[in-house]
């Protein structure tokens, strides 16, 4: 029985499709077959029913499907150790970010690379809902968003890296540019470019105004936040979005909302119980390094 010939059976129960499963594996078919009825021997037990069409498990192999989750992922996890004590040499990061927060990353993974090339790095931009069902399931290490305003899962903690809020946001040739602050009220006066329904930035303005009575002229909704930020530098509408977003975006001016609600922490999070890599420790102390909201992190992972 070897470590590989589960990782065979695992990815079969997942696709349900030998042929498929092969693909994936990079191994012939036959091959495939052979290795999982080689374990169906040495155990002594049936894991799958196969015809030409169909691939089922049995009431054993749905049994034990759990553990073999935990063994696989219990193995890589061993491994990534082993890559920590090569000095960063080799290994894969895998970092979720939404696109508000993927705004500040720039630096960080421009830096990170040039400091540790050995290491692959992918970065993945979704929804907050969807990253940390990524992370839930372990396809990324750690997911970069604002702080969410309702319970993430019981697998999933999350921890403040910098305080920050909702701004508002204009060209700095905007008649509003000047304005130390403003009331969200005033906004009724002026045309909106907002970001998507479901992003954290127009989930906290919704927030905002969810009991009021104002009335808003919402020229166009943008989910792209690079796009959004060049139509609203280049033109006279007004957007609302972390003033942290901006941080490294010229002409554009973010003004403090005078109103209470509008609070946005930059957050990470990290599945419960799991390993942390020295390299996603370290990508977050170059985060720290690059961005002057908050240093507080450096001192969590030390």
């Amino acid at each position: 029985m070897e470590l590989r010939q589960w990782k065979y059976f695992l990815k079969v129960a997942e696709l349900r499709n030998f042929s498929e499963a092969s693909r994936q594996l990079n191994i012939t078919q036959s091959t495939l077959s052979q290795q999982i009825k080689k374990l169906e021997e040495e155990m002594n037990v049936t894991l799958l029913l196969r015809d030409s069409h169909h691939v089922m498990l049995t009431d054993i192999g749905e049994a034990i499907l759990p553990s073999v989750e935990k063994t696989i992922r219990d193995a890589n996890a061993c491994a990534d150790i082993i890559r920590d004590v090569q000095n960063l040499n080799t290994g894969t990061l895998n970092i979720g970010a939404t696109q508000s927060f993927s705004l500040l990353l720039r630096e960080t993974i421009m830096e990170f690379c040039k400091q540790y090339p050995g290491v692959k790095l992918n970065v993945h931009c979704q929804p907050m809902e969807m990253l940390i069902d990524m992370l839930d399931k372990e396809d990324i290490d750690i997911a970069l968003c604002y702080r969410s305003t309702t319970p993430l899962y019981d697998t999933i903690e999350s921890h403040i890296l910098f305080d920050n809020k909702l701004s508002v946001v204009v060209s700095d040739t905007h008649p509003l540019a000047t304005r130390k602050s403003i009331r969200i009220e005033e906004l009724e006066r002026h045309f909106l470019a907002l970001p998507a329904i479901g992003t954290q930035a127009r989930s906290t303005f919704d927030n905002m105004i969810k009991d009021s009575d104002l009335k808003f002229n919402i020229g166009m909704e943008v989910s792209a936040i690079h796009m959004l930020l060049d139509i609203v530098r280049g033109t006279r509408y007004v957007t609302l979005l972390s003033s942290a977003t901006i941080s490294q975006y010229s002409g554009l001016k973010s003004i403090p909302i005078e109103n209470e609600g509008c609070g946005m922490e930059g957050s990470y999070n990290i599945r419960k119980g799991t390993y942390m890599k020295k390299a996603t420790k370290q990508f977050l102390k170059l985060l720290c390094e690059k961005n002057s909201y908050n240093m507080a992190f450096m001192y969590a992972i030390d």
